[in-house]
């Protein structure tokens, strides 16, 4: 018995074409108003403010309209490649559209306009969301053109700088565009894997502040902190600073990271899903506890400091890696031994300080860095001044700065006359 003949769909193409030639004109007539008012309107809605970027043109509602006055285009292609197309092949178009789709999604996402759409919602969602809106400033001066053309100073780290410098007085201090590359959370795992993020200029000088808490304060390699500003260069430098059973025990998040480093979809993941859960309005967080309990549950956590030995020496292979590398791709690197309120607890912070003070001074012995060791600092931080144990205050921050400034000032003093 034959089999019935299929459907076919050539009256149904032929009246669309039909309807494209008549009609499509309307597309560019209306979609470039159209694009130009999203225009006007993107900005508010990014930035969940009522009134910005009022005025008629706009650069990004332009493109808007252009990209509806070119469906037309786009569907008779569509019919054209539909017509071309022998039925028996056409079962791969779907996957090779989603490919297609995920590819203009990822370049779309790299252009400054993704990058300063994107991250500009993050940040204002961000709330009380301290990491998310730290993240979202990185992220946001990192894809700055006019500041990649400006050669000064890279200030890079955790927390502990972005509490403890006034990056505009450094900037007045130093007479040098300061441009901040730290968030929260940046022990030198993260540092070092951030590194392609530093090295936009060659005259540049990398401004770090390193000390024994950083050096214990990871006690496994921690990807949710990694992703978001993971980069090629940077995780060479880390990865090949690791032994093979460590990576091969760690191999999921092996494969996390490298993704997150070679796809912008995957690194800023976890903030396209932050923004699905904040569509509308800004995060919202418990009350801070007061500041006695956030002090005892530091002191419960710190204690804890250098408690995997091969995690302490993978920061110090990577960072050394790391130096040799930067040293050759910035004008100087200038690191700043941190310290950590007097009252912090155990004796590990003072064992640790220890060693990355011993690592920083083979460091420099080697040419690749400036190290400015605590006892050239001309910097006193009693206890009153900090905000809790690895945090200054407000007039801490102000002296921290100003030892900054001068550390960053001052030519370094001769090997010769280097305390022990």
């Amino acid at each position: 018995m034959p089999r019935p003949a299929e459907p076919s769909s050539q009256p149904l193409q032929t009246a669309e074409r039909r309807w494209l030639r008549r009609g499509g004109w309307l597309f560019p007539l209306a979609g470039i108003p159209l694009g130009l008012w999203i225009g006007r309107k993107t900005w508010q809605a990014v930035l969940l403010v009522p009134t910005l970027a009022t005025a008629g043109f706009d650069a990004k509602g332009l493109a808007i309209g252009l990209a509806l006055a070119a469906l037309p285009l786009a569907w008779l292609a569509g019919l054209w490649l539909e017509r071309r197309w022998p039925r028996t092949r056409r079962w791969p178009i779907a996957p090779v559209l989603a490919a297609l789709a995920l590819l203009f999604a990822e370049t779309a996402l790299r252009t400054g306009l993704g990058q300063s759409l994107f991250w500009q919602a993050v940040l204002a969602r961000s709330g009380q969301q301290h990491l998310a809106r730290e993240i979202s400033l990185f992220r946001l001066e990192a894809a700055d053109p006019a500041a990649a053309g400006r050669p000064g100073i890279v200030l890079a780290g955790s927390s502990q700088l972005v509490y403890g410098i006034d990056v505009e007085r450094l900037a007045a201090q130093t007479g040098q565009p300061v441009h901040r590359r730290a968030a929260a959370g940046m022990f030198p795992t993260e540092l070092v894997a951030s590194q392609g993020w530093f090295d936009f200029h060659p005259d540049n000088r990398l401004a770090l502040m390193l000390s024994g808490f950083d050096l214990g304060a990871r006690h496994d390699l921690f990807p949710e902190a990694i992703r978001p500003l993971a980069t090629v260069s940077g995780l060479r430098n880390l990865l090949g600073a690791a032994r093979a059973r460590f990576l091969l025990r760690r191999w999921r998040a092996l494969v996390d990271l490298g993704s997150a480093a070679v796809c912008e979809l995957w690194r800023s993941r976890d903030y396209a899903r932050f923004l699905l859960e904040h569509p509308f309005r800004a995060a919202e967080t418990a009350a801070a506890a007061a500041n006695e309990t956030a002090t005892a549950e530091q002191k419960e956590a710190y204690v804890r400091l250098g408690a995997n030995p091969e995690m302490v020496a993978l920061c110090q292979r990577s960072l050394a890696r790391f130096f040799a590398d930067m040293s050759g791709r910035c004008r100087q690197i200038v690191v700043f031994e941190g310290r950590v309120n007097p009252a912090y607890p155990g004796g590990e912070i003072a064992e640790l300080s220890r060693d990355m003070r011993e690592f920083l001074a083979r460091q420099e012995r080697q040419g690749t860095v400036r190290f400015v060791p605590r006892a050239e600092q001309a910097l006193d931080l009693p206890e009153d001044l900090w905000r809790d144990m690895t945090h200054v205050g407000p007039e801490g921050r102000q002296r921290l700065t100003e030892a900054f400034a001068r550390a960053l000032a001052a030519p370094p003093p001769p090997p010769e006359i280097r305390a022990p």
